[in-house]
């Protein structure tokens, strides 16, 4: 064999290997992000996604047209179900954009994205106290907050087209297409399926099998007590609202940033805070924290109250109710989830059902059993 055929060859081989990489990882799609249909037994669960909730949530909704979205963090993603009757009833194509550990930037960002490329016409905004606040009381700049977390997506926070875009396309599909680890994602995806693991379904939404899973293996008392640990160690230091010249936090500019495009482009939103179970109330109330939730609260009230009345509804989940004071088991005891939340900082689908009945009690006929509308 001469060193001519021996390198075509190598060449040959080397391209064949590269196409089988992303052939498999193309039909796989362990990312949602291709569109393959999912097939029961191969690709219908994607047990990797916990990692790659942001390049799924900047393409797989870009899919299919909606003309709704869900806006927030991993409680609304765990709790705002977009196949309620509700949401169906009046004629919403939904998509939760819940992402865990977004900040309100990256929220907005990803709502904006969907805003100028789909008809979307309302958008369900969660709103956590806990996003607005700071270690830090040095003053900061917001305004460009939004510019900067729309950095990699088509348009600009100003609706204009973004000249890097396609090569931020090209890094994101290069990374879920020809790359190692998307290989290694693949291959655990097909070969790993399971009713009981990680997933988020075609809307968007988190369908907590793996929360299920481990409640089922170590009772809900484990998932309240790790929970509480790790928001014990967060919240037992100083937190603030405002900086040291009384400015409330950047988060605030955002937000108004974001509904002034919205409700300039006749976007109906609706802004809500989410529930937590009384522990978390408990561990805020002890460590100092409520003189500055209600300075939050009077702050978002404010806010929405400069828009034109019907442009902007806010709703609070927030308030105390018997929902919240649910009794969690003891340790070592396998009675099943609660009824009503996983753990202290995020609540089940079921409670998140009745906060969609009472947004859209008006249009669909549902009681208001949970909540209160403040605007």
């Amino acid at each position: 064999m001469t060193a001519k055929s021996y390198l075509l060859r190598i060449l040959i081989f080397g391209l064949l290997a590269c196409c089988a990489v992303v052939g498999i990882n193309y039909v796989a799609d362990p990312y949602g992000i291709t569109g393959m249909q999912r097939v029961p037994g191969f690709n219908e669960h994607k047990i990797e996604i916990n990692e790659h909730t942001r390049v799924l949530k900047k393409y797989q909704p870009l899919l299919r047209e909606h003309s709704a979205l869900v806006v927030g963090n991993s409680r609304v993603e765990l709790g705002i179900a977009p196949a309620h009757a509700c949401f169906r009833g009046a004629g919403m194509q939904l998509y939760n954009l819940g992402m865990p550990g977004a900040e309100v930037e990256t929220q907005l960002a990803y709502a904006l994205n969907l805003l100028y490329q789909q008809p979307v016409k309302t958008v369900f905004l969660s709103l956590d106290f806990t996003d607005f606040i700071s270690t830090s009381t040095l003053p900061r700049d917001g305004d460009s907050a939004l510019d900067r977390a729309m950095a990699g997506f088509r348009f600009t926070a100003a609706g204009e087209q973004n000249p890097d875009y396609y090569q931020s396309v090209l890094r994101d599909y290069f990374k879920s297409l020809f790359s190692l680890d998307a290989l290694v994602a693949s291959v655990r995806t097909i070969a790993l399926q399971s009713d009981t693991s990680a997933d988020r379904d075609d809307a968007g939404f988190n369908p907590a099998r793996d929360f299920a899973e481990a409640v089922r293996i170590e009772g809900p008392h484990a998932l309240f007590a790790q929970k509480m640990d790790n928001l014990t160690a967060k919240y037992n230091r100083p937190w603030y609202l405002r900086d040291s010249q009384g400015q409330l936090n950047p988060a605030f500019a955002t937000l108004g940033h974001f509904l002034d495009i919205a409700t300039a482009r006749g976007v109906k939103v609706y802004l809500f805070t989410n529930p937590f179970h009384e522990s978390f109330w408990d561990l805020l109330r002890d460590q100092g924290h409520m003189v500055a939730y209600g300075d939050w609260m009077r702050s978002v009230e404010a806010l929405v109250g400069k828009y034109p009345p019907g442009t902007v509804e806010l709703w609070d989940f927030s308030v105390d109710s018997a929902y919240i004071h649910e009794s969690v088991p003891a340790a070592g005891v396998k009675s099943g989830a609660l009824q009503w939340f996983w753990e202290p900082a995020h609540y089940r689908r079921e409670l998140g059902d009745l906060m969609v009945n009472a947004m859209l009690s008006d249009s669909c006929g549902t009681d208001v059993a949970f909540g209160r509308k403040l605007y």
